[in-house]
């Protein structure tokens, strides 16, 4: 009998012991997978170093230039542009995808208009604002602003459609104020479409922001890529500030958006 006792408690210790083990998320597997088959290219000569250096010489690079007190002022810089002109994208773009989600007959007069605007191609806005604006942070942040728009747009005014028309009913019975509304019945039903908004257009920022560095000469990591791989072609620190654009945008997107994602699903369950 204690035997047998002893044997389910252990069977139950193995079998908890496997429910709370540690499973790496599968985004995590798939980039070992892709840098592991990035190492085996570059080793077994497939690939040469002239082409694709191995990727223990970027990580080395990578590790190295972490310590570099400029190259971490030019990506600083680089987070900070993109980051204010979301804000700035979010503050303009809130009160215009509030009224044009309320208002059907607005709605159908304005967002083909801003569709039409955001159908062209990132290339040319962005040499007419360096034209407009001048080279430098300045047309860095204007870009950046104008990439968060569209995302943000879309979503907060999808948000705004979709909230029920109860609810407003409800405010009115309640002589809820305009305040009131927007505070407790508003902002917490448009949340989650913002949140989506603000994740896309984080994502898309970073990737226009390099080609305005490069463009308008704004020392930012985008400048420091095109010297790398120009003519002083240093592929593997190239690749290691390539890496570095990569890194920070999948972290800042798990360790922030997703976690307040979550958060989100649970409290609206």
């Amino acid at each position: 009998m204690r035997l047998s006792l002893f044997g389910t408690r252990a069977f139950n210790r193995v079998r908890e012991a496997g429910r709370n083990r540690i499973i790496p998320p599968a985004w995590i597997i798939s980039l070992i997978l892709i840098f592991g088959a990035w190492e085996a290219v570059t080793l077994g000569g497939i690939v040469g170093p002239e082409q694709l250096p191995p990727l223990h010489s970027v990580l080395a690079a990578l590790f190295q230039l972490g310590g570099t007190p400029s190259f971490v002022g030019k990506v600083g810089q680089s987070f900070l542009n993109v980051t204010v002109g979301i804000l700035l994208a979010t503050l303009f773009v809130m009160p215009v995808a509030l009224l044009v989600g309320s208002k059907t007959q607005l709605d159908e007069a304005i967002t083909p208009i801003i569709m039409l605007i955001g159908a062209l191609p990132d290339l040319a806005i962005l040499t007419l604002l360096v034209t407009v604006v001048g080279r430098g942070n300045v047309v860095a942040v204007a870009i950046s602003a104008f990439s968060a728009f569209f995302p943000t747009y879309f979503t907060i005014r999808q948000g705004v459609k979709e909230i029920p028309v109860d609810y407003f009913h409800v405010a009115s019975v309640f002589n809820a104020g305009r305040f009131q509304t927007f505070t407790k019945m508003i902002l917490p039903s448009i949340f989650p479409n913002m949140l989506t908004g603000l994740r896309l257009s984080f994502e898309f920022s970073w990737n226009v922001l390099l080609a305005v560095e490069i463009i308008a000469s704004v020392a930012g990591i985008g400048s420091f890529i095109s010297i790398a791989l120009g003519p002083a072609h240093t592929l593997t620190f190239g690749l290691a500030a390539i890496m570095t654009v990569g890194l920070i945008t999948v972290i800042i997107d798990r360790a922030f958006f997703e976690r307040l994602e979550n958060r989100v699903k649970r409290w609206r369950e």
